[in-house]
């Protein structure tokens, strides 16, 4: 992996009162990478998503993606971009719709202006609506969907549902994507086809990816670089198998 890094933050921070959330923290994620990012809870894993994502507005710091300053941008901005997208822990899904529906609404939140544009009368809308219908369609098979696709999504269990989300955004061809545990409070079936998944979009659709996660052996399985978070601040980052091995981390994340 060469080049200019897909994401690249430098002495993020915030702070909440006297607690500082996150201290000083600089990463980068490079193209084509899965890079993992582990700690105890509120080592300021999340708050350095919002802040990365425009939930949040850092105290100080630069957040650049694809090579352009995005630093303060707004949540909506960034999503509407489509160049990166996050997950949050709480799963969200249009329930009353299908599996198909709910990523041809997500693409075409992306894709087009408004939603007459897609789903109004005439040849171009129609056209829209089957090229959406199409990419959707592959996804769905890719998440391992395909005999559940016309079934509410509101029917389908929490980790089917957060597949569902998942391939909702993979719709707009992001290139980065940050996901908030994606792997927590679902069965092991599941777990793996999330893996399965993310393994897919990385090789196949070149995603890159930056993953909160506490089930350490996903981490390992699926990361080429892991940071750990302790206290705000970046404790240490490396290959999973050195990470895992060193004392700080033991101390700081897995008890010793």
């Amino acid at each position: 992996m060469t080049g200019l890094p897909i994401l690249e933050i430098k002495n993020l921070r915030k702070s909440y009162g006297a607690v500082k959330a996150v201290n000083d923290v600089s990463i980068h994620i490079d193209r084509g990478e899965i890079a993992g990012m582990i700690g105890p809870n509120g080592s300021g894993k999340s708050t350095f998503f919002d802040c990365s994502t425009g939930l949040a507005k850092p105290d100080t710091g630069t957040v650049k993606l694809d090579g352009q300053d995005i630093t303060g941008w707004s949540l909506n901005r960034i999503a509407r971009e489509g160049r990166m997208l996050r997950s949050f822990q709480k799963t969200v899904v249009f329930k009353s719709l299908d599996i198909e529906e709910n990523l041809i609404i997500a693409g075409q939140m992306f894709a087009f202006p408004s939603l007459w544009s897609t789903f109004g009368l005439g040849r171009l809308s129609r056209q829209r609506v089957t090229g959406l219908r199409e990419r959707a369609r592959e996804l769905i098979r890719m998440a391992g969907l395909w005999d559940v696709r016309h079934q509410p999504a509101g029917n389908l269990s929490g980790g089917q549902q957060k597949l569902i989300q998942f391939a909702s955004m993979l719709m707009p061809e992001p290139k980065l994507i940050l996901l908030d545990e994606p792997m927590a409070g679902i069965n092991p079936k599941i777990i793996e086809r999330v893996v399965d998944t993310i393994l897919y979009a990385n090789k196949s659709l070149g995603v890159s990816f930056l993953v909160i996660e506490h089930n350490i052996d996903v981490v390992t399985s699926i990361c080429q670089r892991v940071i750990v978070l302790d206290q705000g601040q970046k404790l240490v980052e490396g290959l999973p198998q050195d990470i895992i091995q060193d004392q700080r981390v033991r101390e700081a994340y897995l008890g010793g």
